[in-house]
């Protein structure tokens, strides 16, 4: 199912490789038992994860988004951790005292904690990050999805004791991750975190953020909206096949029920306008002309799509007696997208802002 959006033949030829790559991948996969620690490293090796001036795959925003969509639609989990590692690169290549390269080794993944337990903004940061004689001395506790407890280090964001927000960098035996239950009606859902109590080098201080990163953020939202458009896309092309080969009790096909029809072209319209800004977003970037606003949009209009496509997808395939594990999983990948670089309710809240200023 193509997407209605004027790919270049660049950016076909992009999708076509990746296609290929993860076709590769998901082999070796096979015979490792499926790791994702080994998955990961063989899609670095292919050069995916980086950014476009550093990949053999792409070589603008547009065409690295299409190729995540690509591995989401396959693999969100492994989609979430690339996409870590290309906004880890942005991170350096902007804020950094030293380049990506020079702090992970070859197949090294990272991760990025900056959210905290009521975190809203940068300025709601409480992980401190104290000065010593040998050091920096961190504390504090952050929020850790799923995806990050495989990485191989963590990208720390603490504030000084002069406010400045420092980035630093530790190794996965330095945090300690604990799961906290909380209790909503009567089911419990399981959060993690990493708590943080360690001192480490002064090198390991990697940089400091010294504006409104909103660069940054820019290509982060439009990363998690391509996820969230790949997740879509499987949920979509998973009703479609069912509904056809489902027959009813007068031996029709369920998708000739007018009700399943538009239940359908709904979501593919939802799923095509969260796709359609999303591409739109990566073009604006490789424009040079970055919009928080346009990527605010994009990540909230391709998640909400993919969390209703989600639920949609459930309700079909129950109405004809199948459900699967993997189908409460793409509902809960799903619904991460909402959450995922700040929730929805707060995108929603800037762009109004961004409404009011006309910008």
């Amino acid at each position: 199912m193509a997407g209605q959006y004027e790919l270049s033949d660049k950016h076909l030829n992009c999708i076509k490789r990746t296609q290929d790559m993860i076709s590769a991948v998901e082999e070796i996969s096979a015979r490792n038992d499926k790791n994702p620690k080994e998955k990961i490293k063989q899609y670095l090796s292919r050069s995916f994860g980086l950014l476009p001036s550093e990949s053999e795959i792409y070589n603008d925003y547009l065409g690295m988004v299409v190729s995540l969509e690509e591995i989401a639609k396959k693999d969100s989990l492994s989609a979430y951790i690339l996409a870590d590692q290309i906004t880890f690169r942005n991170i350096m290549k902007d804020y950094g005292k030293c380049k990506a390269d020079e702090v992970l080794t070859k197949g090294e993944t990272i991760g990025l904690l900056c959210l905290e337990p009521g975190f809203s903004t940068f300025k709601d940061i409480q992980t401190k990050a104290v000065k010593t004689q040998n050091g920096w001395q961190l504390s504090g506790v952050k929020l850790i999805s799923s995806e990050q407890i495989y990485s191989d280090k963590y990208l720390i964001f603490a504030k000084d004791e002069e406010s400045k927000i420092r980035l630093f960098t530790i190794i996965e035996e330095d945090i300690k991750i604990t799961e906290i239950a909380k209790s909503i009606s009567s089911s419990q859902i399981i959060i993690n975190q990493a708590e943080i109590s360690t001192e480490i080098k002064d090198e390991n201080c990697v940089g400091v953020i010294n504006d409104n990163f909103e660069k940054v953020l820019t290509l982060a939202r439009t990363l998690i909206a391509t996820i969230a458009v790949g997740i879509g896309h499987s949920a979509l092309i998973s009703s479609i096949q069912t509904a056809k080969e489902t027959k009813n009790a007068q031996g029709e096909s369920v998708s000739t029920s007018q009700n399943i029809q538009f239940t359908l072209a709904d979501m593919f319209s939802e799923l095509e306008s969260g796709r359609m800004l999303t591409y739109y977003s990566a073009d604006s970037i490789d424009k040079g002309k970055p919009s928080i606003k346009i990527a605010s949009m994009a990540k909230v209009k391709a998640s909400e799509a993919a969390a209703q496509l989600a639920l949609e997808t459930v309700h079909i395939l129950g109405n004809i007696g199948f459900i699967a594990n993997s189908d409460l999983t793409l509902i809960q990948m799903a619904m991460d997208s909402r959450v995922k670089g700040g929730t929805n309710r707060i995108q929603k809240a800037q762009i109004y802002e961004y409404m009011l200023a006309k910008k």
